[in-house]
């Protein structure tokens, strides 16, 4: 006798939901829609939460075993997959909780058809989330704000350029030249560093994407750190 199917596949689901795959990225951006994946016979550590005297938690390593089943994915390793298609993963997330830390590998190759999700998640996605009409925040203020620690100001052109590049990584093209860049904000400059004169840290937002000359992405980190706290 068939088990019941303890996951579906994301592919399905964003076919059934009729989900573009920029809402899809958004979801996962967000923290809201959090992928699973299928582990099979791999040599592990399985690792207990537990807390300080201040509640911070922290992991111990519990007990060695060959792991199979349904494991999470970090909110950062779940970003890249859906951004670059694909990623190596060593670390996993259990119910319970608990942590998996692969052993004797550089991890699991992973790619967006490996995704999967929870029955459990998917019903709560379906009552809660699907179908619910967007509530509409506060727009973010790229002039000025802090991040990792840093305030950032900008001008309004400035300001605008980071609002582009973000509305890009959304709707699934991150890669953007600079030409394109500038374009986006009517700027007369003919470089990404004169449009951000005087503002050294913008670098630190703008990275440029390796092997094509003069293209750029938003910094992955900061692409999170605005989904999770929106």
């Amino acid at each position: 006798m068939w088990r019941i199917r303890d996951a579906y596949e994301l592919a399905e689901l964003a076919d059934r939901w009729n989900l573009s795959a920029a809402d899809v990225r958004s979801l996962v951006g967000q923290g809201i829609l959090k992928p699973s994946v299928r582990i099979v016979a791999q040599p592990a550590v399985v690792h207990a939460e537990e807390r300080t005297a201040e509640d911070e938690p922290f992991w111990v390593p519990a007990e060695d075993k060959v792991y199979s089943g349904l494991a999470d994915l970090a909110l950062r390793d779940a970003f890249r997959l859906m951004r670059e298609g694909e990623a190596y993963v060593t670390h996993f997330f259990l119910p319970g909780p608990g942590m998996l830390t692969l052993r004797g590998c550089e991890g699991l190759r992973l790619s967006k058809a490996d995704l999967l999700v929870r029955c459990d998640h998917a019903d709560y996605l379906q009552n809660e989330v699907v179908g619910m009409p967007a509530i509409e925040k506060e727009a973010f203020d790229f002039r000025l704000f802090f991040y990792d620690g840093t305030e950032f100001a900008f001008t309004l052109p400035q300001a605008r350029a980071l609002e582009f590049m973000l509305e890009q990584t959304r709707t699934g093209v991150p890669d953007q030249h600079y030409i394109e860049i500038l374009k986006s904000v009517g700027s007369s400059s003919q470089r990404l560093s004169s449009l951000f004169s005087r503002k050294p840290y913008w670098a630190r937002l703008l990275k440029k994407t390796a092997g094509h000359r003069g293209w750029y992405h938003l910094d992955p980190d900061f692409v999170i750190w605005r989904s999770v706290s929106s």
